[in-house]
């Protein structure tokens, strides 16, 4: 499938058209500077219930590339750790993702010992 094109008011460089990825969802609303143009996909959360604030997303996840960024024009996933937002390779995504499964066994064994202190 072919890239649509989305043109993009930057203050240092004036109109900057470029293709789009079918994956964003982005507005392109105009950017001082060309190198912060950002295609960004959809928010991906892992959502919590709680009981004191009902469902909770959490872990946002998404698709992003910054066609003239200076660090990496590659395509990343964009990853909401709490404190800020991290762009992850495949490999490094996969990483984080193996992490996420072992601390899932933590949270069970501790909801396991809840289960037992509650009884």
């Amino acid at each position: 499938m072919t890239a649509r094109k989305v043109t993009v008011w930057t203050g240092d460089h004036g109109d900057v058209t470029i293709p789009e990825p079918v994956w964003c969802l982005d507005e392109h609303e105009g950017e001082n500077y060309r190198q912060d143009i950002e295609h960004r996909g959809a928010d991906m959360p892992a959502v919590v219930e709680t009981s004191c604030h009902g469902p909770v997303p959490t872990l946002v996840a998404c698709l992003v590339q910054r066609p003239f960024s200076e660090r990496d024009r590659r395509t990343l996933v964009s990853l909401d750790l709490g404190d800020d937002w991290h762009e992850l390779a495949a490999p490094d995504l996969d990483a984080a993702a193996a992490v996420l499964v072992e601390h899932a066994a933590t949270l069970r064994r501790l909801a396991r010992e809840l289960r037992v202190m509650e009884r």
